[in-house]
Parts: C-alpha cells; sequence; structure tokens
C-alpha cells in the first residue's frame, strides 16, 4: 500500500511538472514556437485547464499513474 501511494505521488508530481514540458518540446519541434508566452505561457495555461477542471489537462496529469496501473495489472495477469 505504501508503495502504491508513493508512486502516486511521484506519477502525479511527474505529470504535473515534467510532461508538460515535454509535450511543450515535442509541439516546438513539430508545430514551431507556441503562440502564448513561451514555455511559462504554456505552464501557467496548462495550470488554468488543470484549476478550471478541463478533461484533457487532467488526463496528461493522470496519464503517467494510469500507465503505471496498467502495466502492473498486465504483469500481474501474465504471472
Amino acid at each position: 500500500m505504501k508503495f502504491n501511494v508513493i508512486m502516486l505521488l511521484v506519477l502525479l508530481s511527474f505529470g504535473l511538472f515534467i510532461q508538460p514540458l515535454a509535450l511543450f518540446a515535442v509541439n516546438d519541434f513539430i508545430f514551431g514556437k507556441y503562440s502564448g508566452n513561451g514555455f511559462m505561457g504554456f505552464y501557467s495555461r496548462y495550470y488554468e485547464l488543470l484549476l478550471g477542471g478541463n478533461p484533457q489537462s487532467w488526463f496528461i496529469l493522470i496519464m503517467p499513474y494510469l500507465v503505471f496501473l496498467i502495466a502492473k495489472f498486465t504483469f500481474k495477469i501474465l504471472k
């Protein structure tokens, strides 16, 4: 149980801080410059959407933990 709580906190932190950075970098590389105020504008918009309850931004936040759970259950089934 303690491991699951630690993983939840670590992966939610990853989804809150690191994953938006990766999305910004990929977007910047593929589509060009972000039309807002750069990196900080992207982060502030992401946090505004989270606070507003936007489902897509919440999906970005919880996706690392969902991948962890799916992998955990898959390995448990295959064992």
